[in-house]
């Protein structure tokens, strides 16, 4: 009953600001009932933590005899985190977006964040197979709504069916794994997914993440970089991360090629956006390369074999990156509040993602192993890079948002002290503190060296390599083309639009002039075969 109460809050809450808006539009109000319907949500998630596990049975499908499941939402220790992390970015958002009340549409984007996580915690709190692919859909449906009112270009438009079309594929993968596993285990849930399944689980979230495969189809979207832009990107992948956590401990296991397959791309994939994050104009437009990197490390997790440690890594995708995005305005003298941010994952002994490192690296130190300890340098790297060159100075906030705006990222940063002490079992511990100081010395031995050399090296590269810089420019840019998929479903259009021409010009002969002819023809034809005792099928 208290997982209804939270998702029905907030959908009231978002109604209310609608309808608000709509007879009587002020500004303060509807960021009040915003503000209010939130920090409720958020004191009702952090109190179910005390109840854990407990679930919600909604119906079951008739006859009992055909079908050996039913709907339900479930919370239990593998979705509570990412349902806390969910909320606070929702109320964080509503805080630091006091800075644009002044706009016109801040009533509408509010109402969307609102709407757009609960539907989302019903993803979150989806405990069987069915109601996953149901909430899947219905998260689909409202992303898109939100999506094409936004004034885009028409290059960002163009791409909508590119990532539309991956969730699509994404839903009919899980729904594929969920008939696979009925044959071995009908009736499973998601805490319990059988390993036969796990397979299209995997590829499932994987498609959403952008991982498996890898691609980038916001890359280069001209989105607004503001607080409820963030939440329409960062929501649905909860869902997806809590669906990694659920996979089972054998994942694979009896197919040591395909886990082997799985781990490279992984790998790489976490290799590349980890050095594209790093390199990046500015925050927001390497945040796609944030969410691929921090979602590698959640599946290298469950590839082996420790799927509950890619929580640590999965709540700091979203609190740790949602600390950094959503600090805009920069304002100098809060500046420590992002940096602080970083203790999400930067997986010191005690911190959040301390518990994520013996999933992360393996039982054994490998060659692959080194390569995810360089991905993760990297992120840190960049983090503190596009913290420390935050250079202005707002002057013009109105005296609430001077109180509001640091109050959201403290709540994030009070979310991830939160975590840290009792986010789930274990997640208060040292892990291999080895790992996380020698990424810290690795990062720090880096940035020294470039601070030292810095003037050096850029000059020795526009002097005497600006050809090999040049061309590595293009076999980059050519490389991100490739993974942005938008060559495969252009290549499937032109087929369709091929196949839909050669229909319409068929369809024109027969309903032409000389339509009344062709019949004819077919039926002497016909009646020939009979005559002739052609058999017939």
């Amino acid at each position: 009953m208290p997982i209804l109460v939270i998702l029905a809050l907030l959908l009231v809450s978002s109604a209310a600001i609608a309808i608000s808006d709509a007879l009587k539009p002020k500004v303060s109000r509807s960021w009040m009932i915003a503000l209010v319907g939130a920090a409720i949500s958020w004191l009702g998630v952090l109190l179910l933590r005390l109840y854990l596990p407990t679930d919600l049975s909604l119906f079951a499908w008739q006859p009992e005899s055909l079908f050996h499941t039913r709907l339900f939402l479930e919370i239990n220790y593998d979705n509570w985190p990412y349902a806390l992390s969910l909320v606070t970015l929702c109320m964080a958002v509503i805080f630091t977006d006091s800075t644009r009340s002044f706009l016109p549409s801040s009533p509408k984007a509010w109402a969307n964040s609102l709407a757009l996580t609960a539907v989302n915690l019903l993803a979150l709190f989806a405990g069987d197979p069915n109601m996953l692919i149901f909430a899947w859909v219905l998260v689909d449906a409202l992303e898109f709504i939100s999506t094409l009112p936004n004034k885009q270009s028409n290059h960002s438009a163009a791409r909508l069916p590119t990532v539309f079309g991956v969730r699509m594929l994404s839903t009919l993968t899980l729904a594929a794994g969920t008939v696979s596993g009925w044959l071995v285990q009908p009736g499973f849930t998601l805490s319990a997914i059988p390993s036969q399944a796990g397979i299209f689980f995997l590829l499932a979230a994987g498609l959403r993440l952008g991982v498996l495969p890898l691609n980038l189809p916001f890359l280069q979207s001209s989105e607004e970089k503001n607080g409820p832009a963030l939440l329409l990107r960062l929501s649905p992948v909860a869902s997806s991360l809590a669906v990694i956590t659920r996979l089972p401990a054998n994942l694979l296991t009896n197919q040591p090629v395909w886990l082997a397959l799985f781990k490279v791309l992984t790998t790489v994939a976490a290799l590349y956006a980890a050095g594209m994050w790093l390199t990046g104009k500015n925050q927001h437009n390497a945040r796609p390369f944030w969410i691929i990197a921090l979602a590698s490390f959640s599946i290298m997790c469950a590839l082996n074999g420790a799927a509950p440690a890619s929580r640590a890594w999965g709540t700091a995708l979203l609190l740790s990156g949602s600390t950094l995005f959503l600090f805009d305005p920069p304002i100098r003298r809060i500046r420590f509040l992002p940096i602080l941010g970083i203790l999400g994952f930067i997986g010191l002994p005690y911190t959040l993602a301390a518990s994520g490192w013996e999933g992360l690296l393996g039982t054994r130190f490998t060659f692959g192993s080194a390569l995810m300890l360089l991905a993760h340098t990297m992120l840190v790297l960049g983090y503190l890079r596009y913290t420390f060159e935050i250079t202005g100075t707002v002057t013009g906030l109105e005296r609430h948002a001077r109180i509001t705006y640091p109050l959201g990222l403290i709540l994030i940063v009070q979310s991830i002290v939160i975590l840290t002490l009792g986010g789930w079992p274990g997640s208060l511990t040292s892990g291999l503190w080895v790992a996380g100081l020698a990424s810290l010395l690795m990062a720090g031995l880096i940035a020294s060296f470039y601070f030292w050399q810095g003037a050096q090296i850029s000059a020795l590269i526009q002097k005497q390599n600006f050809r090999f810089y040049r061309l590595g420019r293009v076999l980059i840019q050519g490389f991100q083309n490739i993974l942005s998929l938008q060559w495969l479903y252009q290549s499937l259009g032109w087929f369709f639009r091929q196949a839909a021409a050669v229909g319409l010009t068929v369809s024109r002969i027969i309903e032409g002039e000389g339509g009344i002819l062709w019949s004819l023809v077919f039926l002497v034809i016909l009646i020939t075969l009979f005559l002739a005792g052609v058999p017939t099928p």
